[in-house]
């Protein structure tokens, strides 16, 4: 047993922190309030308050505000299936556009139907558009995983500079985020280029994918496969 002068201690710490956890979520919230009470050019309140994301936040669904929990494919929970999925998102103007994770398995499906021609154009932008080795020591630096979100991995464009991007990220078959290239961001120009050569039948099969997984909003014009594609491939 603690001696009191110890325990006193002690409690003064849990309650200084809890009082400074609290303090820091009181004050998000008041950050936040207070910019939606400005009208803002370009969409610069979505961009704050993604600049106040947490990973987990970053990850999880933004429709649902909860982590995925089954394949956009086949459906089955991810925790069941027993292989990796990846968690891919696509933003634009500040605004989450298309967001879906899929496993492993149904990843290996859908690459399957991909044209190797337009799998080579996909793995030389990746290739020769990237220095994955300065990108990935990079990473490892971070104090702040979040970070990898803070620019484009290709063309290093700050995300507040960018209208589009597609971020990216793997996890294990336990729900463990998986760090090493991934998660990564790619801004909406270099995904335009990194698919500028896909086949016609390969570009079918992804508009089929969107087709088959993702509705439009009444009176959006906006095409779901306009946007992403940046981690089925």
């Amino acid at each position: 047993m603690l001696p009191i002068t110890k325990t006193a201690r002690f409690i003064a710490c849990v309650e200084s922190s809890y009082f400074l956890e609290n303090a820091l979520v009181a004050l998000k919230a008041a950050m936040l309030a207070a910019v939606q009470d400005f009208s803002f050019p370009g969409g610069w309140f979505p961009m704050i308050s993604c600049a106040m994301r947490l990973m987990d936040e970053w990850l999880m669904s933004e429709e649902r505000g909860q982590p995925f929990f089954h394949c956009v494919s086949c459906r089955l929970p991810l925790l069941e299936i027993d292989a990796p999925w990846l968690v891919n998102k696509d933003y634009f103007r500040g605004e989450c556009v298309l967001e879906y994770a899929v496993c492993q398995p149904c990843r290996d499906a859908f690459s399957a139907r991909i044209s190797e021609d337009s799998k080579a154009a996909v793995r030389k932008f990746l290739e020769t558009k990237i220095d994955w080795e300065a990108r990935v020591a990079g990473f490892m630096l971070m104090a702040d995983s979040t970070e990898r979100f803070s620019s484009c991995i290709a063309c290093e464009t700050p995300r507040e500079l960018l209208d589009g991007f597609a971020i990216s990220a793997l996890f294990d078959s336990g729900g463990h985020l998986v760090t090493g290239p991934l998660p990564l961001l790619l801004c909406h120009l270099c995904v335009g280029h990194m698919t500028a050569s896909l086949s016609d039948e390969s570009r079918a099969v992804w508009k089929q994918f969107c087709d088959d997984h993702f509705e439009r909003p009444p009176g959006d014009d906006t095409q779901p496969e306009d946007f992403g594609g940046l981690g089925i491939f």
